[in-house]
Formats: C-alpha cells, structure tokens, sequence
C-alpha cells in the first residue's frame, strides 16, 4: 500500500495508525517518537529517491507492506524540495508480481493552505494535484473522519492491508489531540442561525456576501429589510415544536406539526 497525499495532509498520523497492524512491515519506528524525518526513517525514503534500487529489496520479509510519501517532499527555501513520482514506483513494484494500493489523504482545503504557507512558505496543493489524475483507482482518506468515528471508521477500510482498529487504546493516543484545533475557533452565530431553528427559507446565501442581497425576502440581516423573516408570527405553546411554512393552507400545515 502506497500511501500519499498534499504535504501536511496527515501523512505522519495515517502512517501510525497503518503501522499498527503486526503484519503489516511499515513505519513501526514512529511509533515511538511523535514525529520523524521521512528522508531518515522511514522504511523505503532511499527507494523514493530511486524506485530502481527497489530490485535489491527483500520482499520476503512480509505479505504486507507499507510506504508513505508525500507530494512534494522538503522545503523550497532550503533546495530540498522533491518530487516524487507515484505510479514510477507503484509500476516498479508491481513488476516484480506484488498488487499495489495507492491510498489518497486529505484534509480541510484552508488548514493545508495556512499550514503549507506558514511551514513551505507557499501552498504546495497544485504539486500533488499534477500527479492526482495518473493514479490507478485510489482510496480516498479522511483526517477529519478519522479523528470522529475513530476505529468505527477504521473498520470501513478496504485498502489491501489489514488494519489494527482493534487497538483502541493506542489509537486514541494516537488522536489524542487533533491539529486542526489550532486552525479553528468559535463561532458565535451566523446568519442563518435563525433560520435553522425556524424552518423559514433564505434565498440569501452568506457565504458569498459579495452576491447582491435579496430585499423581498425579509431576512433578518438584510440590512433595511422588512421585520424578520426567521420569527413566528404567533407564541409556539410550549410541549410541541413546528416546522410551519409560509403559504401552506391550515390543513397543511397541520401535517409539519410534530409533538414531543
């Protein structure tokens, strides 16, 4: 199993939770120490560099294996930026009869573009995109999913490998903290914070602010327009919740009245 993705896409943490397993021959070394250079330890990172020393390799030290390599690879400003060339090495090894996986990692857009910025001084997205459409029928993987469903998700997995998502202790101290938090923070409301809770429809949409705004549609935060659209026009009786809409006749709006 390959295992690739954008730089700061989780490649460290998958390659933990992919090591795992006892039979699987991986990273097992990072298991150890919370994080490692790959061009030093990391199983196959002299193959990387040239996927024909791969002929030397003794493929009889077990039935799975397991590499992970990131796209690109090293620092701009240092010279050792590289790019690594997926299917030379997936092809390479496949001639010596072995089934290959290519499994793909992602995480949230704007985290890999902050965290690229900041650590590579610019997005390095569009490297690993050039090589996306070449790959043979890859799997796609979830930092976000796996930090939520945990080894639930885990055991969805069909990648060619076996998994350990029995190891619940150390899979969660594995995820013990997630590095997406520190690229998120509170929101207090949104727009459509009323709307949610009422039901009423808005044709408004917030996210793209630099859309003109719809004055007919009464929307609370339209700025001048008419009395809110997300309030009831009359006291809900407590003991029950509504989902009325505008316009429906009062048979139907008895039907969207649901009693707790």
């Amino acid at each position: 199993m390959i295992l690739t993705g954008p730089q700061g896409s989780g490649n460290h943490l998958w390659s933990k939770i992919f090591s795992l397993h006892e039979d699987v021959f991986g990273w097992k070394s990072l298991l150890d120490n919370y994080w490692e250079a790959h061009r030093i330890s990391e199983p196959f990172a002299e193959y990387w560099k040239d996927p024909e020393k791969l002929c030397d390799f003794d493929w009889s030290q077990s039935e799975y294996y397991f590499t992970s390599i990131s796209i690109p690879l090293g620092i701009k400003e240092l010279g050792t930026i590289r790019r690594p060339n997926i299917m030379q090495f997936a092809n390479k090894v496949e001639s010596f009869g072995i089934k290959v996986k290519i499994c793909v990692v992602g995480r949230d857009q704007n985290i890999l573009k902050h965290q690229q910025t900041r650590l590579r001084g610019e997005s390095t997205v569009r490297h690993f995109l050039d090589q996306l459409p070449k790959f043979n029928k890859p799997s796609f993987l979830s930092y976000e999913l796996l930090y939520l469903y945990k080894e639930e998700y885990l055991k969805s997995l069909d990648i060619g490998i076996p998994v350990a998502w029995y190891e619940r202790d150390k899979i969660s101290e594995i995820l013990e903290l997630d590095a997406n938090k520190k690229y998120t923070t509170y929101v207090q409301d949104s727009p459509l914070d009323d709307c949610n809770k009422t039901g009423v429809p808005s044709p408004w949409n917030p996210n793209t602010p630099e859309k003109p705004h719809y004055k007919d549609t009464d929307h609370a935060y339209d700025e001048g327009s008419a009395p809110p659209c997300c309030q009831p026009e009359k006291e809900i009786p407590k003991g029950y919740k509504t989902n009325i809409a505008i316009g429906r006749s009062p048979v139907e709006q008895s039907k969207w009245v649901t009693y707790e």
